[in-house]
């Protein structure tokens, strides 16, 4: 099975669904699947062993995102010329090169999905403007999102349309052999996430300083934000203006073993994104054996049940006073954390897998079953 997993961003471009794309490849060709990577963005045509088809087309400044239709036709003429099988698009908030592609893999008698990774609030006119122009829910296309509550949205936005849920995955195993370390007399709080405004960072550290305040400082308490971006700076200064010193520590970017090495010496992950599609950060921490507090808002109740794998909260003091709770009451945090060690989370890379090769079935019967003339 030839597969082309079609997409607007990928590596060396660094962020969630171009490390997404790569894990997905690596796992079906792990399991005999011919997965190939078409994108614009530029780089290697060998990422990992994954075969990528870079499309040469013209992007948008600052956006990176192709925008001509000659670029477009030349991602058309690709996905012609290798006669994929299937063609899976994977769609952000802006993503020319995950809808052509789609569409174009349904032109040429392919089995052809869209997955939507981000929330759609403010793309979704952009699905009902879609769906006017290329009638997603009536053709052969079948639609797919990371989460439900991503799902939801989609389907809310196209008459008619049935969406399935196409989680991301995490290697589970490799995540649960965290090794603990020593006890010790603080309560360490970790997050890891791109230190920008839209993943709420700011909203954590406010959080943090009143579960600090309401706590007196017993027990002690420590946070750590793992990740970079455009926020450090203010987080500094914000943190400072409320007296948090050395109780917050900024590392910078982390790769993957020194992050499993972080939450192995951790007692809980804070997850404070209400735009979070998925919450990949938080499934890993979880798998880790963390209790994990999350915003109900986002993708991560679909793998967190409140009071079970953590708890799930609505706004800036529901999540203070969760920070507040597990700090304070031990035997509570002693309880989520047993859980979270003896039971590893779903969402396990070749479970993952096996779902998006019967989901290129279900997408395949799709196909078949619609009449070509009301095909896209």
């Amino acid at each position: 099975m030839r597969v082309a997993l079609a997409c607007d961003w990928f590596l060396p471009r660094q962020g969630g669904i171009e490390l997404h794309l790569r894990d997905l490849a690596l796992a079906l060709r792990r399991r005999g699947v011919d997965a190939r990577v078409v994108t614009t963005t530029r780089g290697p045509d060998v990422v990992d062993d994954i075969p990528v088809h870079r499309v040469r087309a013209p992007l948008a400044p600052g956006a990176g995102f192709a925008f001509t239709p000659g670029g477009i036709a030349r991602l058309r003429d690709v996905i012609r010329a290798e006669r994929f099988d299937v063609v899976h698009g994977h769609a952000s908030v802006v993503s020319p090169v995950a809808y052509a592609g789609a569409l174009a893999g349904a032109r040429e008698g392919a089995a052809s999905l869209i997955t939507f990774h981000s929330m759609l609030h403010r793309s979704s006119f952009i699905l009902g403007a879609s769906e006017a122009l290329f009638g997603w829910s009536r053709g052969r296309i079948l639609l797919s999102a990371v989460s439900s509550v991503v799902a939801a949205q989609a389907a809310r936005w196209i008459p008619g349309a049935g969406v399935c849920v196409l989680p991301n995955g995490i290697d589970v195993p490799w995540w649960r052999a965290a090794v603990r370390g020593a006890s010790h007399e603080e309560i360490l709080f970790v997050s890891a996430m791109r230190l920008s405004r839209k993943k709420r960072p700011a909203r954590l550290v406010r959080a943090f300083a009143s579960a600090v305040r309401f706590t007196a400082g017993t027990p002690a308490m420590r946070l750590v934000i793992a990740g970079d971006g455009p926020e450090r700076d203010a987080l500094r200064r914000l943190a400072d203006s409320l007296d948090l010193g050395a109780m917050l520590e900024l590392p910078g970017h982390l790769e993957r073993e020194q992050l499993r090495s972080l939450y192995g010496r951790a007692d809980a992950f804070v997850l404070p994104s209400e735009r979070e599609s998925f919450g990949i950060a938080a499934l890993e921490a979880r798998a880790a054996g963390l209790p994990v507090i999350a915003m109900l808002a986002g993708g991560a109740r679909d793998f967190i049940d409140r009071g079970v794998d953590g708890l799930l909260v609505r706004d800036e003091p529901e999540l203070a006073r969760a920070i507040s709770r597990l700090a304070i009451e031990a035997p509570f945090r002693a309880y989520l954390t047993a859980h979270n060690r003896a039971v590893p989370p779903d969402f396990d890379w070749p479970d993952v897998a096996a779902l998006h090769l019967r989901y290129y079935g279900e997408a395949a019967a799709l196909r078949d079953r619609v009449p070509r003339a009301s095909q896209p």
